[in-house]
């Protein structure tokens, strides 16, 4: 796994320039299911179908997770005579247009996945040499999502850019023959530098190896976009990977975190977990709407990106205790939300002075309100403070100026 290191990222976002990619869709991260992190290979098509309802009743769609993405292994091994890819015929009977004309009928949208190699990453038939040819399909399927994986990708020669270019030109290519534009998500291996050259090609590429359910993979994966936000913003956004509550051994806390960094770093937003044993509490948290109304946000779309580390000096690079106090503009910039992880291990009180962020004024006054509390806690000036934050628990605010 390569690291990069902190003089990189601070040289590369002074000076390094990428134009992006604006194909017309998702000006703000997408958001939906994916059935990845639960499911891996053990989907069908009644799965599918299950979930799509169950988010639709849990109140996903109406929050604006519109995305039902499958993954790997919905298909076979081998093309057909035609070079064509087989849909698993006992995992979908009744063929994936039946199915997202089915999604499209609840309101919601499909995804697909491929893989640029020879074979996608569980050892079915990859796009190498048949790009044109998935991308025509994909879209006579009825999809409207294609995340494109690199496994297997050695039998081309070249650079991952140049790699993941031939989607991008596969799918310019269709939309001129249909009228028909996929949102296209990469993914990378290995190098780990798609920031740099994603935005050109894209609508969201992954900046770190697969996540776990396991909060020191959470805590290297933040890291890692805690030096790359000025790369990410509307129409192409740094995909910190799946969401991964609901699963594994995450406590509250920590999925309360992993669910508000992901937001407001402005990453996808994609469940990756059983919808149907979500407990209450699990629900709330990727329901909150003033979390959500961040990551969707129209008015700004750089993510959140950190101003104090607290623990560690500044621009630490450590993938155990990445930075704890982050800060955007929201809606404008009479608006910042702020954001502080606990990543010690005991309960820590928060505070900081506005002179240490960039979207606060230490002359102004600000009107404060609490994300997860969801109520106004009062005016502060120059100096703000919280008590009692749980370990690896998060808070997370709206600073409004006052006039």
């Amino acid at each position: 796994m390569y690291h990069p290191g902190k003089l990189f990222f601070a040289l590369c976002g002074l000076l390094c320039s990428t134009n992006a990619w604006n194909n017309g869709l998702q000006k703000t991260p997408a958001m939906g299911f994916n059935t990845w992190n639960r499911f891996h290979c053990d989907i069908n098509e009644t799965l599918i179908r299950e979930t799509a309802l169950q988010m639709k009743e849990l109140g996903f769609l109406d929050a604006g997770y519109t995305f039902i993405n499958i993954d790997d292994c919905w298909l076979t091994k081998t093309r057909d005579a035609n070079g064509l890819l087989v849909t698993d015929p006992v995992k979908f009977p009744t063929g994936l247009k039946n199915l997202t004309d089915f999604l499209h009928g609840l309101g919601f949208q499909a995804g697909i996945y491929e893989d640029l190699g020879s074979e996608t990453c569980a050892g079915f038939a990859g796009s190498l040499n048949h790009e044109l040819t998935d991308a025509r399909l994909f879209v006579d399927l009825g999809f409207d999502y294609a995340k494109i994986d690199n496994c297997n990708s050695a039998g081309f020669n070249g650079t991952n850019p140049e790699r993941f270019q031939r989607w991008t030109d596969a799918l310019t290519q269709v939309q001129q023959e249909t009228g028909k534009m996929l949102f296209y998500s990469l993914v990378e291996w290995q190098s780990f530098d798609a920031w740099t050259w994603g935005p050109a090609l894209a609508n969201s590429w992954r900046i770190y190896d697969d996540i776990q359910s396991d909060w020191g993979r959470i805590t290297a994966i933040l890291n890692n976009a805690s030096f790359i936000g000025s790369f990410s913003s509307f129409w192409g956004h740094n995909d910190l990977d799946m969401l991964e509550n609901g699963n594994g051994a995450l406590t509250l806390a920590e999925q309360r975190s992993h669910f508000t960094a992901w937001a407001l770093a402005k990453s996808p937003l994609l469940v990756g977990t059983d919808v149907s044993q979500l407990s209450q509490d699990s629900l709330d948290i990727m329901l909150n709407p003033e979390i959500i109304a961040i990551n969707q946000d129209v008015g700004i779309g750089e993510p959140l990106t950190p101003f104090f580390w607290g623990k560690n000096p500044d621009g630490t690079w450590d993938p155990t205790f990445p930075a704890q106090y982050w800060s955007g503009f929201f809606e404008d910039q009479q608006h910042t939300a702020i954001m502080y992880i606990n990543f010690n291990d005991q309960t820590v009180d928060l505070n900081f002075s506005f002179s240490h962020s960039p979207h606060l004024q230490a002359s102004k006054s600000y009107a404060v309100r609490d994300l997860w509390k969801h109520e106004d806690i009062g005016a502060f000036s120059d100096f703000f403070f919280d008590a009692s934050i749980p370990t690896h628990d998060v808070r997370a605010y709206i600073f409004t100026e006052q006039v």
